[in-house]
């Protein structure tokens, strides 16, 4: 076989010279060429680097999808950003066209700096300097985003020519206040902002050395240090809490709703019975965690008096109907979107509604009228579904009870729910669980065994215990409720021909699995290659492991050889729950 050397032609010449070689090159060499040239190379450029002619371009082709399979190279996104060309980059290259975001100047050089938006790169993003023909237009400032076209140069570095300007500085900035000379500084704790904010001492709200403070930025027009106001004052960096507090301002969650949600949370009244079923003499209850601030779903069950069905039951899953409330396209709405949900941090919760929704009209609180969207459910005696129907229901819940106080109940020990709930309504719901579980167990579901811990706070905010969380049939009691509920909204959604947005668990990757029976190997158990797994084969090597001094590592090895669950609008079922249609009706 002839050897032959690179040739010379347009395409930039690799920093590192490749070696005479055979006809195709290797892996090695090909992604050096990619990673050393200053613009980005495609097929032509590599076979005219490497000197590869006719049918071996075939092999060449071949070469360059095992190194993009393999995630060594990217294809690199169009000027549009919304495809990909026919040219390589490194993973960690910056898109020839990309977002980008102004975060300091260069005191020597008088450039303005940046930072790619979209990096995904596993270290820091390498340093962009904004070409200065962006003077001429509109002003740059201190976290400015714009549109850009990047240049690299053959000693590494990024050029970005800005194609148009997106948005201006942040409006808020949590730092910490250091006074000096002039007046302060702020240092913010994000660290994507590169640059500390003056503030003068008419502007300080009274923030004392080390105190967290949440700043408004104010406009600029030059570069240079950019100001800021404080306008409050948050307390030390040095407080357990300020944790939360800076968690909330780095991801960027809202904290405040505007003027017209608030407006339409403080007309809302009570929603009317109109056209609802009337469920308020049923006897639903809530259960939920001691530390629960709002209760959205309750749940009922009795045996069905059909004669048909000899040991079954009719159950009732009740959501709180927050849609009676926030109507499309609000503001309530429009807030809920940016949010997306609720955030719950150890010392606070950031609502996605307001307090009077979230924590009153929308929670089904004991005693007081509220309407839901429930759906009834006919089991038989061995768990399985026969028939459901939806209702928009009024219902008033008996009782907000906890995990504990509920199991503590059906054990008959102390401090458990109220003894005139126990014969009515709790006997009825431990008897229609066991009926679910059963059905559990004949689908074989996955049942891995993983300890929650419990972090305590203290009156202080500190951390004082980390406890194992208790784990009762209380808690596997709703899960199987909600579970069932949400077949029911899949099944109905289906049948209705409606969009329906699934719960997705895919089965195990033949790689995810390969390593699982490497780890399983040396512990002892051995995997045969090639069977398709399912749930139930998981839990025998799930008990396999109980009395082992390696449980808990199989349970978290098993967690890891499973598919990551998704949202999705192609029904693929859920595999750990081994069901053929899933969708989160209580979400």
């Amino acid at each position: 076989m002839t050897r032959r050397k690179p040739t010379r032609g347009r395409a930039p010449t690799p920093l590192a010279k490749p070696k005479q070689r055979a006809a195709l090159p290797t892996k090695d060499e090909v992604l050096e060429f990619i990673r050393t040239s200053p613009i980005k190379v495609g097929k032509r450029e590599i076979a005219r680097a490497f000197g590869i002619k006719g049918a071996d371009k075939i092999g060449l082709k071949g070469l360059l999808k095992d190194i993009e399979r393999e995630g060594q190279v990217v294809r690199e996104r169009n000027e549009s950003g919304r495809g990909r060309t026919r040219r390589f980059a490194p993973p960690d290259a910056i898109p020839k066209t990309t977002m980008i975001e102004i975060i300091g100047l260069d005191i020597d050089e008088g450039e303005a700096l940046a930072r790619p938006l979209d990096w995904t790169g596993p270290d820091a993003p390498a340093e962009l300097r904004v070409h200065a023909e962006r003077r001429a237009g509109a002003a740059l400032s201190i976290g400015m985003r714009a549109l850009a076209r990047i240049e690299r140069a053959p000693d590494g570095r990024y050029t970005a020519h800005i194609l148009r300007a997106i948005e201006g500085a942040p409006d808020r900035v949590l730092g910490v206040y250091a006074p000096d000379a002039e007046g302060g500084r702020l240092q913010p704790t994000d660290r994507k902002i590169k640059t500390e904010f003056a503030v003068a001492l008419s502007d300080n709200g009274g923030a004392k050395p080390g105190q967290l403070v949440l700043a408004e930025a104010l406009p600029s027009r030059r570069l240079g240090l950019p100001r800021a106001r404080v306008i409050e004052v948050l307390g030390s960096m040095a407080s357990p809490k300020a944790a939360s507090l800076i968690a909330i301002h780095a991801q960027g969650i809202p904290t405040v709703f505007d003027d017209a949600a608030l407006a339409e949370s403080t007309r809302a009244r009570p929603a009317p019975m109109g056209q609802r079923e009337d469920l308020r003499q049923v006897p639903l209850v809530t259960i939920d965690g001691e530390d629960a601030r709002d209760f959205d779903d309750a749940v009922f069950a009795e045996p069905d008096d059909d004669p048909k069905n000899p040991g079954g039951f009719h159950l009732i899953v009740a959501i709180a109907d927050v849609a009676w409330y926030v109507r499309p396209a609000s503001a309530l709405d429009r807030t809920a979107r940016a949010r997306g949900n609720s955030v719950y941090f150890p010392d606070r919760v950031v609502p996605m509604l307001p307090e009077k929704l979230s924590n009153d009209l929308c929670s089904l609180r004991p005693d007081e009228d509220r309407p839901t969207l429930a759906v009834h459910i006919w089991i038989d005696a061995a768990g399985r579904k026969r028939r459901h129907r939806f209702t928009r229901a009024m219902i008033r819940s008996a009782a907000r009870l906890t995990y504990d106080q509920a199991q503590n109940g059906i054990d008959d020990q102390p401090n458990g729910a109220p003894k005139e709930l126990l014969k009515p309504v709790i006997e009825p719901l431990y008897a229609a669980f066991r009926a679910l579980s059963k059905a559990r167990r004949q689908r074989g579901t996955l049942d891995l065994d993983l300890e929650e811990r419990k972090v305590v706070l203290g009156p202080d905010g500190r951390i004082e215990k980390i406890v194992p969380r208790p784990r009762y049939d209380s808690h596997r009691l709703i899960e199987e409720f909600m579970i069932l509920a949400n077949v029911c909204a899949a099944e109905s959604l289906e049948d209705r021909r409606l969009p329906c947005m699934y719960r997705v668990h895919e089965d195990p990757s033949p790689e995810k699995l390969e390593s699982l029976r490497e780890v399983l190997d040396g512990l002892g158990y051995r995997l045969a290659k090639g069977q398709v797994l399912k749930p139930a084969q998981f839990n025998r090597i799930l008990e396999w492991a109980t009395d082992t001094p390696f449980r808990h590592l199989v349970n978290d090895m098993v967690l890891r050889s499973q598919s990551l669950a998704v949202y999705s609008p192609d029904n693929k079922g859920h595999f750990g729950l081994a069901l053929v249609r899933y969708a989160h009706f209580t979400s």
